[in-house]
Parts: structure tokens; sequence; C-alpha cells
């Protein structure tokens, strides 16, 4: 296997793993929309509790349920003070530029990041008392982070003398300043829970199920999370195909070539075997003996006839003994062009 076909089939592999890979995430996205789909979505209140009293060992396996965020007693308060939250993510940036082979770049160093939340529930704005439902490890869900509202972001430039700057540049590292950004679940989101829902302590919680199945807290109806999914599944599903096709070309076009050169390989090696057979008769009648003139001799060995043609420059120039002999790849002696065969030389 040469360089070339060594490429295709790295090429062709590689896709293939990519096929793999999009398949297993379009048929999970698919999956997912297909279960959001059955998901019942349930009403806070008396009945949602009935149901609980009544399920086997009061839990509803997979549910939805939809509310506004209430705290439970305590809550993050923003930078800004004018807001409240019950899941607040902070963080603290540095922004440099990086000198690297010549060239400036871009680059970030993370000093914090954390995620911080307290007890809340979801609650029936017509009868937040009652109608209730608490949530529990909430930074599990997925979605949930995605709908923190920003609630400061400051970038603080760096404040060096310009001997300090002149140093920094030299050592090729600048420091531009530092990003602080908050966000925060602000109480009175209307969020949406999709989980298990249960019994405890005599009280309605919701929490990741534990089926397997995936867990959410999000700002979008059941129906566009369910066709979020099958969007992204169907743009996935196509990347498999594109990718499908690519690797079965690149494979197929490898095993043609290794298929072909093996043939020729097979056609060689029976004119070699020609060869032998011609070689082994001119020399029992001794014709190999009669003295050779110098366009006669084979240019390898300069002793035995040519008695081979190369095909496709079509020069005769060897004797069967020096074509077999020739390393790989084969090349010509005269133009050294590529050698794709060789056909025997029959003399009268």
């Amino acid at each position: 296997m040469d360089l070339s076909d060594k490429i295709f089939a790295v090429g062709g592999t590689l896709s293939g793993l990519l096929t793999a890979l999009f398949y297993n995430i379009y048929k999970s996205k698919v999956e997912t929309a297909s279960r959001l789909k059955k998901v019942e979505l349930l009403k806070l209140g008396g009945e949602l509790e009935k149901k609980l009293s009544t399920a086997d060992d009061h839990r509803i396996a997979y549910a939805a349920v939809e509310g506004i965020v209430r705290d439970m007693g305590k809550t993050f308060r923003s930078h800004q003070g004018d807001k409240q939250g019950v899941i607040i993510h902070s963080s603290l940036i540095e922004h440099k530029s990086k000198r690297t082979q010549g060239f400036w770049a871009d680059v970030k160093k993370v000093l914090r990041d954390t995620v911080d939340t307290v007890p809340f529930a979801l609650v029936d704005p017509s009868d937040p008392c009652h109608n209730n439902i608490i949530v529990t490890e909430a930074t599990e869900a997925e979605k949930v982070l995605d709908e923190l509202e920003i609630t400061h972001s400051q970038f603080i430039p760096n404040q060096t003398s310009a001997v300090q700057a002149g140093i920094d540049r030299i050592f090729g590292e600048v420091c531009r300043g530092i990003q602080e950004t908050e966000e925060m679940l602000v109480v009175g989101t209307s969020l949406m829970g999709i989980g298990e829902i249960f019994l405890e302590d005599g009280r309605v919680k919701l929490g990741p199920p534990q089926s397997g199945d995936r867990y959410f807290l999000t700002k979008l109806t059941k129906n566009q999370l369910m066709r979020q999914f099958q969007t992204h599944g169907t743009t996935f599903k196509v990347l498999s195909i594109i990718f499908g096709v690519v690797a079965t070309g690149l494979l197929s076009f490898v095993i043609f070539r290794l298929t072909k050169k093996y043939v020729e390989h097979v056609k060689m090696r029976k004119s070699f075997e020609e060869l032998r057979q011609l070689t082994l008769r001119r020399r029992a009648q001794g014709r190999d003996q009669e003295e050779l003139s110098e366009n006669q001799a084979c240019v390898v060995c300069l002793t035995n006839p040519r008695e081979v043609i190369t095909l496709d420059c079509g020069h005769i120039a060897m004797c069967s003994d020096c074509a077999q002999v020739l390393p790989q790849p084969h090349k010509c002696p005269v133009c050294r062009e590529p050698i794709e065969r060789f056909l025997p030389v029959y003399r009268p």
C-alpha cells in the first residue's frame, strides 16, 4: 500500500468513525424527542397530589410540570442588588494577548467559575401557597444554565505603567483586563421541569429520573423542546449520511486500487514465470552463450540478453533475472518511468 492509498484509507476510516458518531448523536436526539412527545404535562395542585398518592411508591417516573420560580426563604442578591435569584453562576476570566511564533493571539484564563444554588420551588401563580413543587438537584438539569439571566457584566482594564507594558510586550504576554460576569435564575422566572415527580416527607418534589431519562429545567414549552431535538436530530442525520457516503467512496476506492494492484501482481508473476521458462529453454539450447552486442545486452547486468518489455514506456532493456529483482516501486532503468507490467520478448 503506497502513501496515497494510506491517505485514502485513513480518510475513509475517519469518515466512518464520524459517521458512527453522528449517527449515535442523531439516534439519541430522536429517542429524546420521541420520549418527550409521550411525556404527560401535569398541573400543579390537588390533582397531582392525588395521582402521586395512588402511584407505586408515590412516584411518577417521567412527567412535566410548569410554574413560576419561588425561593424558599434564601436567595442570592445580584451584584447591583436589584434582583434576587436561586441559582447564581459567577465567572472571572482574564483576557491576555500572547505572542506565538511571531503572531499575537487573544487567550483567556479562567480565574473563577462557580455555580451555587439554594432550595426553590415551582409554583402555580393562581395559588402559590398550596400548588407548588420543590425542585431538587437543579444544577443537574439540562438547559437550566442556558436560562440564567445576566445580572452583572463588567470588563476591568488592566492598569499598568508604560514601563511594565513594554516589559510585557518584550516577553510576549500582555494582560488586557478581567471580565467579571454574573448570571442568575431570577425569582419569578417561568420554567418547565421534566423529570421524576415524587412525594417525600409530605411534599411534592421534582428530581432526576431514576429510569435514566433526561432531566430538564427550561423556559421552552414541551413542544418547543421536542422540536429543538428533532431539528438537531435531522442535522446529525444529514451529517451521518454525508460522511457515510464519503467513507464508502474512499474505502471503495482503496479496495478497488488494492484489488487492481493484486491483479497486476498476479499478472506480473505469471509474466515472470513465462520469462523464467523462456530463459531456461534458451539456456538449455545454449543461445544465451552467443556474443552479445551493446544494443542486445541487459543494461543492468551487461551479461544476459534483453528479454523483457517494460510497459507502459515500451523499452526493451533488461533480462528476466534483473527484471525480477528490481526494487519497489518498479521503474524503467532507461527512462525512470513507473513500470505497470512486463512482457516477454520472443526472439526467433
